[in-house]
C-alpha cells in the first residue's frame, strides 16, 4: 500500500482535485481530502509527500508511428535541428563515419522551411557526403523524402514509374514516396528494428508516457514490424505494465482478422490524402498559391466506403488519415455509410489529423460519435511555420485544427505526436493545444489539454474504464510533475517536467536485454495489444 499526499489532479469527469490518493496492489483504493480511519489509524504509514509536485494520470500518445520513430531515435538519426544544408551534410557525414557497416540508412526531419536556403536538399548534395550507402532522408511531414544515387539505383523500376518520382533531385512525393519508403524499410536489418523498439519504450517512459497507439505496417517483409511490435509490446507490458494498442495500417481486413487485432487503420495504406508540406493534402478548393492544385485523394471513394463497411461489419475500430477538408469529407462519408449499413453505437471510429474540417462535417462527426486524434505539436513546429501555411492556404489557415470547437461540440479529441513527425513529448502537445498559433480562440484550457493526453487517449482505445483518470478502482498509472499546470500561465507550460512514472502502482524500471524481452513476449500472449 502507498499513500500520496499533496495535490492530486484526477482528470475525472468532474475535474476533481484531491489531497490524498491511496494505491494498493496496483489499483486506486481511495481518493479524498482526508484519510479514512482504516488508513489513518495504521502505524508506520508509508506516505509520499508531493510538496510542490502534483500527481496526475500517466500520459498517452494517441497516434505515433512507433517502430519508424524508434529506428530514427535509436538506430539512425535526425536532422531537424540543422539550420542550413551544410549542417545537414555535416550531420550525415558524422553519422556515416560512426556507422560504416550500415547496409542502408534511414534519416528523418529535413524541411525546406527551417533551412536558410528555403529548399529541400538534393540528390547530389547527399551523394557528396554519402555516396556508397543507400540513404533515404524522410521529410519532416512524413509524406516526402530525398534519396541519394545509391538508393535510387536500388529502387525497383515500378517505384520510379509512380507519380511524384523526381530523378533529377532525388525527391519522392505522392505514391512514389509511399512505395519508396516501403522499399527502404525492407532494407532495415531485423536486429536493428528489435533493438530500436526495445530501447524506445524507455524513452517514452522518460516523458511520462505509459500508453501508446502504435500505427504499424510500412514495407517490412511479411509485416515484420507488426509481428515485432506485438511481441515486444507484450513483453514490456508483462515486465512494466506499459500499454500498447496496435493499429495495422492496411485496408486488407482479412489480414487484421487473421492476427485477431480489434482495430485497423492509421496512415500510409489508410491515408486518404497527403499533407500540407507536400501540398498533396486534398482540398475542396485549390491551394492559394497554385490554382490548379487541389491535392490528391489516394483511393477512389467507393474503395474507401467498401473498406469502412467491411471493417465495421467485422466489429473493428477504424482509423483513417485525413488532413485536407476534402479528405475529411470522404472519411466522414465512408464512416457514415458504414454505420448506416451496420449500426454500432460504440464504435470509436476515428479520423487522424483532420486539420481542416468543413462545418457540416464537424456536425456529422459529433452526431456519428466519430473521434478525432490531433497533433497539437504540429501547430508550433518551426518545420512547418504559420507563414508557410498562410501562403498555401490563405485565410483557411484560421480554421486549422479547431480544437476548442471540436471539444465544445462534444467530440472526443485525443492528442498524439505522429512521431517521428514531432517528438513524442505530451508536454509539447499540451503547450500547443493551449497556445494555438492559427487562431488563439481555438486554444483550450489546461485541464482539457491534459485530458487530451490522458483520458481521451484511453477512451479512444476502449481503456477508459481502467485508465486515463485517477478514480477509485482504476489502475494506478500515474506521474509526478515538477509543478502544478493548473495554476500556470499557458505560455509557461513548457517548463513542466515529468519526474516519475508509475504503472500499476510501481515506478517504471527501464532496461531489459533482447533475449529477456523476446522471452517475455513469447510467454505474454494474454497481454492486451
Amino acid at each position: 500500500m502507498q499513500i500520496y499526499h499533496g495535490k492530486v489532479i484526477s482528470l475525472d469527469k468532474d475535474n476533481n482535485v484531491y489531497e490524498y490518493l491511496v494505491e494498493d496492489q496496483g489499483r486506486i483504493v481511495h481518493l479524498g481530502d482526508s484519510l479514512p480511519p482504516e488508513y489513518s489509524a495504521k502505524e508506520n504509514l508509508n506516505v509520499v509527500e508531493l510538496n510542490n509536485r502534483v500527481l496526475l494520470p500517466s500520459f498517452g500518445d494517441a497516434h505515433m508511428h512507433f517502430s519508424n520513430w524508434a529506428l530514427i531515435a535509436v538506430s539512425y538519426f535526425d536532422v531537424r535541428e540543422a539550420k542550413d544544408i551544410s549542417e545537414i551534410q555535416q550531420i550525415i557525414r558524422k553519422e556515416m563515419a560512426e556507422n560504416k557497416k550500415k547496409k542502408a540508412v534511414i534519416a528523418f526531419g529535413v524541411s525546406k522551411h527551417s533551412v536558410k536556403e528555403k529548399r529541400l536538399i538534393r540528390r547530389e548534395e547527399l551523394d557528396a557526403v554519402c555516396a556508397d550507402t543507400p540513404l533515404i532522408l524522410v521529410c519532416y511531414d512524413g509524406h516526402s523524402a530525398v534519396i541519394n544515387s545509391k538508393m535510387m539505383g536500388k529502387l525497383p523500376d515500378d517505384v520510379k514509374a509512380l507519380r511524384g518520382f523526381d530523378a533529377e533531385n532525388g525527391h519522392l512525393f505522392n505514391e512514389a514516396y509511399l512505395a519508396g519508403t516501403d522499399y527502404a524499410a525492407s532494407l532495415v536489418p531485423p536486429l536493428d528494428l528489435v533493438n530500436s523498439i526495445i530501447k524506445s519504450f524507455d524513452l517514452l517512459a522518460e516523458k511520462g508516457v505509459g500508453m501508446i497507439h502504435a500505427t504499424e505496417g510500412i514495407g517490412f517483409p511479411n509485416d515484420l514490424d507488426i509481428t515485432l511490435v506485438s511481441l515486444i509490446a507484450r513483453a514490456v507490458t508483462k515486465k512494466s505494465c506499459f500499454q500498447t494498442r496496435l493499429f495495422f495500417q492496411t485496408m486488407d481486413v482479412e489480414k487484421v482478422l487473421k492476427r485477431k487485432l480489434p482495430r485497423i487503420g492509421g496512415c500510409f495504406a489508410t491515408a486518404l490524402d497527403g499533407c500540407f508540406g507536400a501540398c498533396d493534402a486534398a482540398l475542396h478548393e485549390p491551394y492559394s498559391n497554385d490554382p490548379d492544385n487541389t491535392g490528391i485523394l489516394f483511393q477512389e471513394e467507393e474503395e474507401v466506403i467498401e473498406f469502412a463497411k467491411k471493417a465495421n461489419r467485422e466489429g473493428l475500430q477504424i482509423e483513417m488519415h485525413a488532413i485536407g477538408d476534402a479528405a475529411v469529407s470522404r472519411a466522414v462519408k465512408a464512416i457514415e455509410t458504414a454505420l448506416l449499413d451496420f449500426p454500432r453505437k460504440d464504435h470509436r471510429h476515428t479520423i487522424i489529423h483532420a486539420c481542416i474540417i468543413p462545418d457540416e462535417d464537424l456536425k456529422k462527426i459529433a452526431d456519428l460519435g466519430i473521434g478525432i486524434t490531433l497533433q497539437p505539436s504540429f501547430l508550433i513546429s518551426p518545420l512547418e511555420p504559420v507563414s508557410y501555411l498562410e501562403e498555401i492556404l490563405g485565410s483557411r489557415v484560421k480554421k486549422g485544427s479547431p480544437i476548442k470547437s471540436l471539444i465544445d461540440a462534444g467530440i472526443h479529441v485525443s492528442g498524439g505526436s505522429d512521431a517521428p513527425v514531432t517528438y513524442p513529448d505530451p508536454i509539447e502537445g499540451i503547450y500547443g493545444a493551449c497556445n494555438h498559433p492559427y487562431d488563439p480562440e481555438q486554444s483550450v484550457s489546461v485541464i482539457n489539454a491534459l485530458k487530451m493526453y490522458t483520458y481521451e487517449v484511453a477512451w479512444t482505445s476502449f481503456d477508459e474504464t481502467d485508465r486515463g483518470s485517477l478514480e477509485k478502482g482504476k489502475i494506478a498509472d500515474m506521474i509526478f510533475l515538477n509543478q502544478d499546470p493548473l495554476i500556470m500561465n499557458p505560455e509557461d507550460l513548457r517548463s513542466l517536467n515529468v519526474e516519475k512514472l508509475f504503472l500499476s502502482g510501481k515506478e517504471y524500471q527501464s532496461g531489459m536485454g533482447i533475449m529477456g524481452m523476446l522471452w517475455n513476449g513469447l510467454t505474454g500472449r494474454s497481454e492486451k495489444i
